[in-house]
This record gives C-alpha cells, structure tokens and sequence, in this order.
C-alpha cells in the first residue's frame, strides 16, 4: 500500500484536483482514492506516470504539483499502481451453516453470512466454516439489463463508438461488498425520452395440465439482445434452466427462471397458482403476443389482457450493485436489492423525444455526483448537467427503466446552488447557433479539462463549443472570443480533446477542401490550425477522436484513425486499386502528427493497415498494450482492427510497433471477420465499423476487446460478436501457443446483436464478479452488459 499511502497524502495537500473538503477527508482517512472511467480515459495516453516517491526520488516535485492537477493523469496513475499490487487472496466463503445435530440440519441451507462471535444457547446447533472461494471463473459474473421501455418494450440500444461511464469509489481498497452501493456504470439509451403514460401491463396466463418434457422450452421476448430461452430440465433448476418435479414445483421453478432473468428480457412472473403462470411485461402498453413463446407442453395459453397506456424511456440510466458474486447472495427480481445485480440506481428522461447519442462523462472532484452529455431533438443539441439522486425503494428500481424521473431543467444559476444539496437538479443549456442539419445524429461526446473547469464538444454543423464552470462553478456557453469556434462549415464533427492549451478535432469530408482534416483550435481564442486534407472527399473522414501522447520526449503525438484518406498506399500494407479509383483507391490510415503541427501540415508518420473502401465506414481507435503504458520513452505497440492489405473487404487485427514513441513498422494479425462483399454484397454502400479497441491487464495478463457488427468469424462465435485476444498467451485455432500473426485466434468471444459501442473496463481483483467490462449492444432492444475480462462468461 506504499503507492497508494503516498498518493493520498498528495491529494490531501491539494495536488490531485479534488475539492477541499475531499483533501481534508484525506489527511484521516487516506483510502478512498476515486477512478473514473469513460470515453476520455484513452484519450491523452502518459507513460508510467509516476507516484509521489518516484517525483521527488526524481527531484520533480514542481512537475508532480502540475500533473497531479491533471486527473487524467491521476487516474492513469491509479489504473497503473491497481495493475501493479499484488491482487488480493481470493476472498473466503465465511458462512454460518447448520450442525449436524441440529433440527434443521436436513433442511436449511447454508447462510451466507459473517460468522458470529457467540453462536446462542445451543453451540450444537450451528458450525462456522472459513473456507476459500471457487476461482472467479467459476462464478456466472455477467448481466445484461434493459435500457429503457419504449415501444414494445425494446426501447434502448447501443450506438457505435459510444461507451458507459464507470465510477469506482476507491482504488486503494480491494473491491468488497462495501462497493456494491457506492460503484456505479453509467449508460446513455440513445433512444428519445418519453414519460409514461398511465395505464396497464400486459399478461401472458398459461395453465398446467401436467408435467412438460424435459428439455422442451419457454421464450421471454422477441428475437434480439433481450430474448431468453428457458429450458425444462429433469436435474437442473439453475441458470435458463427450470426443474420439472410436479406441476406445483415445475410452475414455481419456470417463476424463478423467468424472474432470474427479467433484468434482461424485461418481463416478470407476477403470479402463481397450483396449475397457472402470470408473466406480465414490465412495461406498459399493448405488446405483441408472441413475446412470450411456450414450445412446452402439457401448458395451453396464454390468456391475461392486453395492455394499454404508454411506456416511458429514459435518455440516461445508471446501475449499481455491478459486481455479480460479490454483490449477489440470491438472484431474482424479488431478492433484496441489496443481494442481487444489477441495480437501477437512477433513470431520468430529460427531455421528450431528446435522444442521449453520444458518450457522457463524469465529474471529478466531487465523486462523481454530476454527469455531462450532449442530448439532440432534430437540430436542436443541448449540453446536460445532471446531479442525479440515486432511488430510494425497490418498487422504484425495478419499475425505473420503464418509468424514469421526469425531471426539468434550471436555470444555470439555480443548478449551481443545488449542487450542495440532496435532490436531483438539471439545467440544459442549448447550443449556441445553429448546431446541427438535417436531423441527423452527431458524433462529438463532450471533454472535459477537469483542472480548469470547462468542456469542449463539436456538433454537427462544423463548430467547436466551449462552456465555463461546468461541475464547480454557473455553467455558461463562451460565445465570444473565438467560440464557438468554426471549423468546417456544414460538417461533423468528432469528440474533441484537450491538451496543454489545444483542442484537437477531426471533420467530417466535404467536397473539394472542406473538411476531412484534423484540426487544432487554440483553447483561448479559438484560433484554428488545418492539417492538409486526408480523407477522401464526401466521406465520414475524422469521425473517431484522436489520441493524444507525450512521446517523443520534447514533442508528443496526436493519433488521428481513418478509413479512407485516399492515399497511394505503401503497396504492402495497404495496396489500393488505382484503376478503379473512387471508393477503392483508399488506405485505412493511423496519423501521426506532432501537437504544435502548423496549418497545411502533412502527418509526421502515416501508417497504413489495409484498404480503405468505403465513404461511409469509420476507422475506430486502437489501443496500446502495457510496453507502451509503462516505458519512459513511449515504446511498445498499438492494437488496432484495420483491412487487408490487398484483399478488399476482410477486416484484420494489426500490430503497430512503437519505439520511442514513433511508429517504426507494423505487423498484419488474424482475418477477424468475413468478406462483407462476398457475402452481403453491401460493402461500398453499408456501414462497415467495428468497435475501438479496449486494452486490459490483471496481474501479468494482458487482454485486447474489439466486437464486430456481424460475419465475425474467430473461435467462439460466428456473426456479431465481442472477441477478446489474451496478448501473452496467443492461441491458433487447434489451442497450439503461437507468436503474433495471421495464425492467433481469439482465447474468448461472445454473441452482441448488432456489436457493441465502446467497451469501458473497471478493476484488477479476483473479487467474484469485479473485473469487468462494460458495454452496450447495437441491435434494436440493446441491453447494457457487463461480462468477465478473463473469460467473457
């Protein structure tokens, strides 16, 4: 605890950025050190940060007092020092159980409680057990929850490049049950906000006859994300299983399964009898019939009623009590809330038929109370600063995805002054000018300079915004100045990063010269700096954000990704076909610019990862490993999903190497997925994405994340699917080690309708259930899902 001693005793001083009262709470109590993690997190990359003792062993004290102002710098420290320690022991199962000569030894279970000091009158009665934990990975760890009601129920979905934002409470401590209430995972639904309309739940009655046949099924939901299927059993009653023993107990095992589920599926068992089942949808309003499916039988229905009124739908969700096994001693939506995961910890729409597009972010200094997003209707795009207040009852948390707090809009002034209180507050502050065309979605997530207090966000019609006082102060749009700052007229444009006093953001391509170029705005007067243009005209150009590094010493990088610059190519790495010219005659291209680059400047380095041929797809970022993380110098290497070199529509995994932070050569990985155009013929004119790449590290294993929308093709899952890559222990497709190339296969995958957004990662633990990663799902009725690092279970 050495690192994390000393870094607490840095922010009691004041150096981490916190507010006041947190740096007093530091000097007594030295571990509750927060993490955020969100979209931003990847976004300005330092190597080996460096912890209080290593400054001054380095006499750079006045560096750390700068730094530690930074908190992405903090958190990358704290992300290095969680990956560092040593991860705790597996934690004990410490249970009270019945004696054996006890009355109740034959039939009560073990109770997953703390062992008491005095075990009463009778010391026959009880034993104490202190034994250790299965391995996590024999934990079913993973959850899936709906994002909202909507229409049908399958309000709520995923987006491309969109990520959660996830708080830790405190890093120094191992994740325990004292986690369950204060960690949370935000997720935006990206569908538009609408109150519910007062009225009735459908039902769904079936009856029994007799016991069904083992292994006959019962459906919950459409096909799509939220769809389970329950399965008769002769032996098992866990999991999408429901034991058949008499129809009494067979009906009161299928309740169990169905409720098991009902986070995921949306539906609930709400009543029993001796011979009949009630499923009713958790939503209201007149759902179709055949969401529920009954393939068993001895079982006729369904009768009930249909449901009326209208389902409400949030624009912005949080979950807590994440960390299945850790924070569940029972399952079911009737356990207590305290026992299971996850929880609806907030819902709020805020705003009718606004939509929550993009990714949001978290405050800092104040435990993460607040959270900024930008939400659209139409043209209109508005800045939210929400406080939320977390749900009080278990009714409330279960009905809260469908039926989200209403909650209105303040001045900036009064939501300032609110924030020191107990209730929920808002203001949204619409953007200045006109921000948008055509009603069509926008690609910027907001970022924010924690030390200064402001944010920056692009829109959709080519400008750079800039608000003052956003978490500690009145939040105000700058609208003199230079801001908003024009940038490409009538684009989009990417999320924006800042860095020592520039703002980076990359357009979308126009005709002629307009757009497609990254561009540096000075964060004071807005001043703007053009690189030449890259992309191919009239294509999605810089849509994915950059990534900012401080190597080369002296000078740093700025990392721009796109699908189609419309380059020559290098002939081995990227060979385009020059006679057909247009959409083929692109590279997909990571560019490397110096921070300070001047306007008209070409890239210092372009890297080429296969063809670009597309004017609609979007290269999304890669991911360095731990090399890199961890060298003074920037060296190491970067992950990315790019194309074949030669072969035109095979998406491919690529190795970019690094040596004091330059690009010096790349090496071409595993064909991930199916050729689009062989198959669906669809490629130059349907989206082609995959997701950003998302690194991990437990103890001395590293891992990649990517998914692909569909025609994945890597061990483990065929179609749409989330694969994961174990950097130091690559395996072909018989289980053989192999070494980095065109042989290595994913160690892990899992079936995500549609893909999924940006993939966030929380905690290095072997605390069942808490080292994780968070996502969304793109398909219509897209949950938010947590799933394990190691194994994706």
């Amino acid at each position: 605890m050495r690192y994390t001693n000393s870094l607490a005793l840095a922010c009691a001083m004041g150096l981490c950025g916190l507010s006041s009262a947190h740096a007093t709470d530091k000097k007594t109590d030295p571990g509750n050190i927060p993490a955020v993690t969100d979209w931003s997190s990847r976004s300005v990359v330092y190597s080996k940060p460096m912890t209080p003792d290593e400054f001054a062993a380095a006499g750079r004290n006045a560096d750390m007092g700068r730094l530690y102002n930074d908190p992405r710098y903090l958190a990358q420290l704290l992300r290095r020092i969680d990956a560092e320690m040593p991860a705790p022991a597996a934690p004990r199962t410490n249970t009270l159980q019945p004696g054996a000569g006890s009355a109740v030894a034959a039939t009560a279970k073990a109770t997953l409680a703390a062992c008491p000091t005095k075990r009463g009158p009778d010391p026959r009665s009880w034993h104490c057990t202190d034994t250790p934990q299965a391995p996590d990975s024999s934990v079913v760890r993973d959850w899936s929850n709906v994002l909202g009601g909507g229409t049908n129920g399958q309000g709520g979905r995923g987006m491309e490049g969109v990520y959660p934002a996830k708080y830790r409470f405190d890093i120094t401590q191992p994740v325990s049950a004292a986690n369950c209430p204060t960690d949370f995972i935000v997720y935006p639904t990206n569908a538009p906000g609408a109150t519910q309309v007062a009225g009735t739940n459908e039902t769904w009655v079936y009856t029994f006859s007799a016991v069904p046949n083992n292994l006959q099924t019962f459906t919950i939901g459409p096909a799509g994300p939220r769809q389970v299927v329950l399965t008769a059993s002769s032996t098992s009653n866990t999991q999408q299983n429901f034991r058949i023993n008499g129809v009494a107990n067979t009906i009161q095992n299928l309740r169990d399964a169905v409720n098991r589920w009902s986070g995921q599926t949306g539906y609930i068992a709400t009543a029993i009898t001796s011979s009949t089942i009630t499923i009713t949808a958790n939503t209201l309003g007149d759902i179709p019939d055949d969401h529920i499916s009954n393939g068993l039988s001895n079982v006729t229905g369904p009768g009930g009623v249909n449901g009326s009124g209208t389902a409400g739908q949030p624009t912005i969700i949080a979950f807590n009590q994440l960390y299945n096994g850790t924070c569940t001693t029972a399952t079911g939506r009737d356990a207590a809330d305290d026992a299971k995961a996850p929880n609806v910890m907030w819902s709020y729409n805020t705003g009718a038929g606004y939509v929550v597009e993009t990714s949001p972010v978290l405050s800092w200094h104040d435990d993460a109370k607040q959270v900024a997003f930008i939400q659209r209707n139409g043209n209109t795009l508005q800045l939210v600063l929400l406080k939320p207040a977390a749900l009080t009852t278990s009714a409330a948390r279960l009905a809260a995805a469908a039926n989200p707090t209403a909650i209105t809009s303040s001045s900036a002034a009064t939501y300032a002054a609110a924030r020191s209180g107990s209730a929920a507050a808002m203001t949204a502050i619409t953007l200045f000018g006109t921000t948008n065309t055509g009603s069509t979605p926008t690609y910027s997530s907001p970022f924010v300079d924690y030390a200064k207090d402001e944010l920056y966000v692009g829109d959709g019609n080519g400008q750079l915004h800039k608000f003052t006082g956003v978490f500690k102060g009145t939040p105000t749009e700058v609208t003199s100045g230079g801001f908003p700052a024009p940038v490409a007229s009538g684009m989009k444009l990417s999320a924006p990063v800042y860095y020592n006093g520039n703002v980076y953001i990359g357009s979308q391509s126009g005709a002629g010269d307009l757009g497609g170029k990254l561009h540096r705005i000075s964060s004071t007067n807005g001043t703007k700096y053009d690189s030449v243009k890259l992309a191919n005209v009239d294509s999605t150009g810089l849509r994915e954000s950059v990534i900012v590094t401080g190597t080369p010493a002296g000078s740093g990088s700025v990392f721009a990704f796109l699908f189609n610059d419309g380059t020559a190519g290098d002939t081995t790495n990227c060979a385009p076909d020059t006679t057909t010219g247009g959409d083929q005659s692109a590279c997909r291209v990571v560019a490397r610019f110096t921070p300070g680059f001047a306007a008209g400047a070409q890239p210092a380095q372009r890297v080429y990862v296969g063809r670009g041929n597309s004017r609609v797809s979007s290269l999304y970022a890669g991911a360095f490993d731990d090399a890199y993380y961890n060298s003074s110098n920037g060296t190491g290497a970067m992950y990315i999903v790019g194309g074949d070199p030669l072969t035109t529509f095979d998406p491919t995994l690529w190795k970019i190497l690094l040596t004091n932070g330059v690009m010096s050569s790349q090496v071409k990985g595993p064909v991930v997925g199916a050729n689009c155009n062989n198959v669906n013929n669809d490629c130059l004119t349907g989206v082609w994405n995959w997701s950003p790449v998302t690194y991990a590290k437990q103890g001395s294993n590293e891992y990649i994340y990517f998914s692909m929308p569909y025609l994945g093709n890597q061990t483990g899952c065929n179609g749409a699917c989330l694969y994961m890559y174990q950097l130091n222990n690559l395996r072909n497709g018989t289980g053989n080690t192999v070494s980095w190339g065109t042989t290595a296969t994913a160690n892990a995958a899992l079936a995500t309708p549609g893909g999924t957004g940006g993939i966030v990662l929380d905690n290095n633990s072997t605390a069942p259930g808490a080292a994780q990663i968070y996502f969304t799902q793109q398909a219509a009725g897209g949950n938010a899902v947590q799933a394990s690092q190691s194994g994706l279970e």
